[in-house]
């Protein structure tokens, strides 16, 4: 069942459970625990215990064996997710909120490549199988990790393999033609990382909505795990300006230049602003 949304107030308890549960160690840390915690900042009254049970229940269906062959169990994850369950990849809606909270994706079986990552890996975590996600700039993926070498899956587009050549192509789609592939865009994302970048597409997706409560609420949960976040100062002053609250504007400004480097493009912008906030308090 769909989790309902409680009052704003209690966004606090959630937000500082999520990040408590961050402090630990990398190796404590569940991914699918972080990204139900970070639902739950959403749905207060969300049922952890039994949105696990959901993923359980799914990989319990998985017909599968560590010891069969790679592509095998790739098969084998692909027809469980994507012809038995219908997951998809949102094209129609991909910058809805919905695609970035786990409990939404289940309900919905829509997501984003990072979410659907997300299913793909704790799946085959829950079954043994080597799976781990890939940070890949623009469009989050998973490989296979073998013995002879390492198999990416795109689980956006309904687990297709990738190779080399793929994840060039993609890249360029993304940033450009003079994009440059390199060898640690495929390397393995943590927890932490994941879900900083779960919050980044949220920030994204309720900034195009104007919901500015809910960007201030994602950016302090990022500076909550990155205190000197340059960017996040930087984000939430354009937000307090924004929101008219310029005393907290003109501090995250100040802040912002105080940590950035003499050629950081953003300073001239930044200054400007801080030139406008005081013409505006006087």
């Amino acid at each position: 069942m769909r989790a309902t949304r409680k009052p704003d107030m209690d966004l606090t308890d959630a937000a500082r459970e999520l990040v408590q549960y961050l402090k630990l160690p990398e190796e404590e840390i569940r991914l699918d625990q972080a990204a139900l915690l970070l639902a739950r900042t959403e749905y207060p009254a969300l049922d952890l215990a039994g949105q696990l049970a959901r993923l359980d229940a799914l990989a319990a269906r998985l017909q599968c064996d560590p010891h069969h062959l790679p592509h095998q169990n790739i098969s084998s994850l692909n027809h469980l997710l994507y012809e038995e369950e219908n997951f998809t990849g949102n094209e129609e809606e991909y910058d809805d909120p919905r695609n970035s909270y786990l409990n939404d994706v289940l309900d919905r079986q829509k997501g984003i490549p990072i979410t659907l990552s997300l299913v793909y890996q704790e799946v085959a975590r829950r079954r043994g199988l080597p799976v781990v996600a890939v940070g890949f700039p623009g469009h989050f993926l998973v490989k296979y990790v073998t013995s002879s070498g390492e198999i990416l899956i795109d689980p956006y587009h309904r687990g297709a393999i990738m190779g080399r050549q793929d994840c060039e192509e993609k890249l360029k789609a993304h940033f450009g033609e003079d994009a440059e592939f390199r060898v640690e865009y495929l390397a393995a994302s943590t927890a932490k990382q994941i879900v900083t970048r779960m919050l980044n597409n949220l920030k994204g997706s309720y900034f195009r909505r104007k919901d500015f409560a809910r960007v201030l609420l994602m950016i302090d949960l990022g500076l909550a795990l990155a205190p000197s976040s340059r960017q996040e100062i930087h984000d939430r002053g354009m937000i307090y300006y924004l929101l008219r609250r310029y005393p907290e504007a003109m501090a995250d400004f100040r802040a912002y230049l105080d940590l950035s480097p003499p050629d950081d493009p953003q300073i001239q912008d930044v200054k400007a602003l801080i030139h406008r906030i005081r013409g505006m308090m006087n």
